[in-house]
């Protein structure tokens, strides 16, 4: 039995990457208003899928109509975790496949946001150019895999050990921290948080890697590389 993916309601299908997209206005934003839209992507998301507890499986992502995910065995460029390439009906990810399970989960949400902006780096007020918007994505990221009421929850209970809650939700330990410290929950430490998820975007020169021995799965037989 095939079940729906996601993105699928009763018979008619819903373009759920299509209502993310939505949800960002085509002006400018503040920097805090994106994120705002972020969490609020990051629900309907989650929201649609029938998600209510961790872990956040990447099925969301994999069963997303018009959203498929490749993963690679070797990257396209050395050094890249993860890189996406958009459409109008949703987009392609390749994902390294040799990356550790926390450390994949929080690349393919990374890229999903990528994918949702459709290619267009949300418009901030204030200049940040691609830093920001690849610290965007992951705060999008990090909002999918601990949904804000969620890891609020765990912490007013006492869980307050972040290697155990970096298990629960199964990212890394670092990711862990900095949600908690946007979140207003704990101090965050003063070094870096997280390395940059992707830096490139694959055109057609690097359709031979998009090949259907890589395929993991696909919610639109069509696929665009201009």
């Amino acid at each position: 039995m095939t079940s729906a993916g996601v993105g699928f309601t009763g018979p008619t299908q819903t373009r759920l990457v299509k209502r993310l997209r939505a949800l960002s206005p085509p002006w400018s934003i503040s920097r805090r208003e994106a994120r705002w839209i972020a969490e609020r992507q990051a629900k309907l998301l989650l929201t649609e899928a029938g998600i209510t507890a961790p872990p956040v499986p990447e099925r969301i992502v994999s069963e997303l109509y018009g959203v498929t995910v490749y993963p690679m065995a070797q990257m396209p460029v050395k050094g890249l975790l993860g890189a996406s390439k958009p459409s109008s009906r949703g987009g392609d990810i390749l994902i390294d496949s040799r990356l550790p399970l926390a450390e994949r989960r929080v690349t393919v949400m990374h890229e999903l946001k990528h994918i949702i902006d459709g290619g267009h780096t949300t418009k901030l007020r204030q200049a940040g150019s691609q830093t920001s918007s690849e610290a965007l994505c992951t705060d999008f990221a990090l909002s999918v895999l601990m949904p804000a009421p969620w890891l609020r929850a765990d912490w007013q209970a006492g869980n307050h050990n972040v290697r155990a809650l970096a298990e629960r939700y199964e990212v890394p330990v670092e990711a862990v921290a900095h949600r908690l410290h946007t979140l207003g929950l704990r101090q965050h430490p003063k070094r870096r948080l997280l390395r940059s998820y992707c830096q490139w975007q694959p055109h057609s020169k690097h359709r031979h890697t998009l090949n259907g021995k890589s395929k993991q799965t696909k919610g639109d037989n069509t696929h665009e590389h201009k």
